[in-house]
C-alpha cells in the first residue's frame, strides 16, 4: 500500500509540472521587466533504501531467509535502520520548516534576493542532511551484512520488483527540470524498463 502511495505522489507531482504553460506576450520594445518570480521547486522526496518500500525497517524475512543470514545480523540491521529513522524524524522537520521559510520569503510582493539565497542555501543543507542520513544507513548495512550477500540481497530485493511496478523487475522514473532561455522551467520525464 506504501508503494503504491509513493508512486501515485510521484506520478501526481511529474504530471503538475509537465503541464503547458501558455506563452506570456513580448514587453514592447525597450520596455524593462522585472523577471518573473519563479516558485521554489518541490522538496525532492528523501532518498530511501529499498528496504523502505517492504515495510517494517530492515531486511524483509523471506529475504533474510533466502540468503541465510544470521539472526543477530537481521537484529543488527534492523536497529540499525530505527536509530537512522529516529534521526530522520528532526532532519526531516528541519527541512520542512526551511522550505516552509523560503516559500513565505518568496510569497511576498518583492521578495529580497539576497534573502531568498540565503534561505535557498538552508534548504540544500537541509536536503543534504536527509540524504547523509539515508547513505549512512545504507554503508552501515552494507557493512553489516558483507559485500557478498550485500550483492546477493540487491538481487533479492529487485526480484521482489512486482510489489514496486506491478509489473516485475526494476523501473525507474527520471524528472529532468531546467529552465529555458525565458525563465521558465522545463519539465522531461524518461521512463525505463
Amino acid at each position: 500500500m506504501r508503494n503504491m502511495i509513493a508512486l501515485l505522489a510521484l506520478t501526481v507531482a511529474s504530471l503538475t509540472f509537465a503541464q503547458p504553460r501558455a506563452p506570456a506576450a513580448p514587453p514592447p520594445p525597450g520596455a524593462r521587466t522585472a523577471p518573473t518570480p519563479v516558485a521554489p521547486l518541490p522538496p525532492l522526496p528523501p532518498i530511501a533504501s529499498r528496504m523502505d518500500f517492504f515495510g517494517p525497517p530492515g531486511i524483509p524475512p523471506a529475504v533474510a531467509k533466502r540468503l541465510g543470514i544470521a539472526p543477530e545480523v537481521v537484529k543488527k540491521v534492523r536497529d540499525l535502520s530505527f536509530d537512522a529513522n529516529e534521526q530522520l524524524i528532526a532532519v526531516e522537520a528541519d527541512l520542512k520548516r526551511a522550505q516552509l521559510d523560503l516559500e513565505r520569503a518568496l510569497a511576498g510582493s518583492a521578495p529580497d534576493e539576497a534573502a531568498v539565497m540565503v534561505k535557498l542555501e538552508v534548504v540544500n543543507r537541509a536536503e543534504l542532511a536527509v540524504r547523509k542520513n539515508r547513505m549512512s544507513l545504507m554503508l552501515r548495512i552494507r557493512n553489516a551484512v558483507g559485500q557478498p550477500t550485500w550483492e546477493k540481497m540487491q538481487g533479492e530485493l529487485m526480484d521482489e520488483g512486482p510489489m514496486l511496478s506491478g509489473t516485475g523487475g526494476r523501473r525507474e522514473v527520471r524528472i529532468i527540470r531546467r529552465t529555458n532561455a525565458n525563465g521558465e522551467i522545463e519539465t522531461e520525464d524518461i521512463q525505463g524498463p
